[in-house]
């Protein structure tokens, strides 16, 4: 497997792994549908798709151990109090986000119910979030790759503060 195609079939693993695809699933569905052999149609179409986008495999060798997903380390949360970590998102009030879209966006990638989150306190250009220590990874690894009012949303564990020391 030459190196394009090692790094395409990387890219495929890590979106199926990290990104919603609901409306592509969709359109599998449709696809699967019009040709008329839903037994085994998906299956089919996506290997299709590998072909198209992969090209020539015939005298490549390979195992599903060329495909285990790469080890990450765990997030360290240092801001928990209350059993809640608090997590920053680069979004604020010049990106014109409120809370409601905040939660809405939240709950449709992490799928956890939005009554969990808590306080949620938006700054100019960013914002903090309070999410229930048990959620945090799911929440943390569901919000990437995420656009919110046309901008790259990064979210990750809030840094605590550090206590200002005076003499």
């Amino acid at each position: 497997m030459n190196h394009h195609q090692k790094r395409k079939l990387d890219r495929i693993i890590e979106i199926s792994a990290t990104e919603d695809l609901s409306e592509y699933g969709e359109l599998l569905n449709a696809m699967k549908k019009g040709l008329g052999v839903p037994f085994f149609g998906t299956r089919r179409l996506a290997a299709a798709m590998l072909k198209e986008i992969i090209g020539d495999i015939s005298q490549i060798e390979f195992s599903k151990n060329d495909f285990k997903p790469k080890q990450k380390t765990a997030p360290v949360f240092e801001d928990v109090n209350d059993g809640k970590v608090k997590m920053f998102l680069n979004i604020g009030k010049n990106h014109r986000v409120m809370p409601g879209d905040i939660i809405k966006e939240i709950v449709r990638r992490s799928g956890i119910d939005g009554k969990a989150i808590g306080k949620i306190d938006i700054h100019t250009s960013y914002t903090f979030i309070e999410i229930p220590e048990q959620y945090a990874e799911i929440v943390l690894l569901s919000f990437d790759n995420v656009r919110m009012r046309g901008v790259n949303a990064v979210m990750e564990p809030a840094k605590k503060k550090k206590d200002i020391k005076c003499d």
